[in-house]
């Protein structure tokens, strides 16, 4: 996965930087680096990526929900 692919997934799921670092349980931090290329995607990330966007819309939605309204570094 890209940088570019990455923040294309971020715009789609409609979310900032800092949700998406907490949605995928990522510093945000490390988040910008990604989205701005200077550090490699790991694998990890991309294959957890590409299994939310499999999910329906919906369903998504909803757990992304859930991850959002957590405490960071709540499991």
């Amino acid at each position: 996965m890209t940088a570019e692919e990455l923040e294309a997934v971020r715009r789609r799921w409609n979310l900032n930087a800092a949700e998406l670092a907490k949605a995928l349980c990522v510093h945000s931090n490390r988040m910008s680096e990604y989205l701005g290329g200077v550090t490699p995607i790991p694998c990890a990330l991309a294959f957890s990526v590409e299994a939310l966007e499999l999910l329906p819309e919906a369903t998504r939605a909803r757990l992304l929900e859930r991850r959002l309204a957590r405490k960071a570094h709540e499991r």
